[in-house]
């Protein structure tokens, strides 16, 4: 703790990519209360655009990457900056955070060290990698608790990775609520697009991968199309699969109504012309940040059932939930949300209603601040620092 009773916090993470983690870790960073925490990012991967964020922000950073793949620098130079920063306490982000920063900080004699888990080891082969499991249960034994941004995650860490439950802290995502609302744009944005008032917008804001599940939504839509000539659906992303998924579209004479709009910056303008969200994945979620997106825009969401997706999406409250890879099951729901624009106006009022209540993300930052402050009290007492 500085002399002004602030807490000194080193986030270590894996890079600075541009992915979902990254950017919700950049997001409590620059939400944290600066009159109780002090910031600093120590980055142990490659790096990227979120690199000049933090910067921005005023947040100091440290490079403590690796120049190959046996490299232990990154531990010999976190443990220094935690020691010449008297950090407090240690949050690592992603795998490779994780046991650096975890071996660093009980080096470096810091009294608390978070792990933020983000993604689902549910299906996932990833992170099945024997060395993996080995380098994780490694990095726990140093881990004084794990922040998982969903209960099916806690779950799994439980059974998979066999971790206690007293350890893991469920700390859900949260949406800035101003961001993503109904801004009032949505007609201008359809004209953008060149969507007209009478059409039915469908939206998918997603990697263009295999794990993200595009070709059962593709399947889904073919069947139901006919019945609805007026709905189209948007893909916004990209990925290694778009040229199979333009084939597939093709083949099912969909050009006309599956548009690919690649890589996007306006994205909660697009959720905001849009009249529904679909996230088809079929694994690796842990609670998909651009569903809480699409409900803080007052859109129902059509979801398949891994990770945390079903604690966001209330079945038949807010949205569907559908097991992943069916496609009778998603076209039911596609074709129940078409064909009943009251059931789409209720579903929409109650996503964002959800959103406000449990998914903000005052609500997450508030969480994390409570969690910093309990955990350096239990261990900072108990070792009389």
């Amino acid at each position: 703790m500085n002399k002004k009773g602030k807490l000194r916090v080193l986030q270590v993470v894996d890079g600075f990519r541009m992915g979902g983690a990254e950017n919700k870790l950049w997001e409590l960073v620059e939400q944290l209360d600066p009159q109780r925490f002090e910031s600093a990012i120590a980055n142990v991967g490659p790096t990227g655009p979120l690199e000049d964020k933090f910067k921005k922000i005023g947040v100091p950073v440290y490079d403590c990457s690796r120049t190959h793949r046996f490299d232990v620098q990154p531990i010999r130079k976190l443990k220094a900056v935690m020691r010449e920063q008297k950090i407090d306490i240690v949050q690592n982000t992603l795998f490779w955070a994780d046991v650096v920063g975890s071996v660093a900080a009980k080096w470096a004699g810091v009294p608390v060290v978070i792990s933020w888990e983000t993604v689902t080891h549910e299906g996932n082969p990833y992170h099945a990698q024997l060395q993996r499991r080995i380098g994780y249960q490694f990095a726990m034994r140093f881990t004084d608790c794990v922040a998982a941004v969903s209960h099916e995650i806690k779950s799994s860490l439980i059974t998979r990775r066999k971790l206690p439950a007293e350890k893991i802290r469920v700390i859900h995502y949260g949406v800035d609520l101003q961001k993503f609302s109904l801004n009032g744009h949505a007609g201008s944005k359809r004209s953008e697009l060149g969507l007209s008032e009478a059409q039915t917008v469908i939206v998918i804001v997603a990697r263009l991968e295999e794990v993200k599940g595009h070709t059962w939504f593709i399947k889904a839509f073919a069947r139901i199309a006919e019945n609805f000539p007026d709905a189209v659906a948007l893909f916004a992303g990209d990925g290694s699969l778009r040229a199979k998924l333009e084939e597939e579209v093709a083949e099912h004479k969909l050009d006309d109504r599956i548009r690919f709009l690649g890589i996007r910056d306006d994205v909660s303008e697009i959720l905001g012309a849009a009249d529904f969200f679909v996230l088809p994945s079929v694994a690796g979620e842990g609670l998909p940040n651009v569903i809480l997106e699409a409900m803080a825009c007052s859109k129902p969401v059509i979801a398949c059932d891994v990770g945390g997706s079903a604690e966001a999406v209330q079945d038949g409250v807010n949205g569907f939930v559908v097991p992943p890879k069916n496609v009778d099951a998603l076209a039911e729901a596609l074709q129940r949300l078409l064909a009943d624009p009251e059931l789409v106006k209720t579903f929409s009022a109650s996503s964002r209603r959800i959103a406000e209540e449990e998914f903000s993300l005052q609500k997450q930052v508030r969480n994390f601040e409570n969690l910093y402050e309990t955990l350096y009290a239990e261990r900072a007492g108990s070792r009389g620092r």
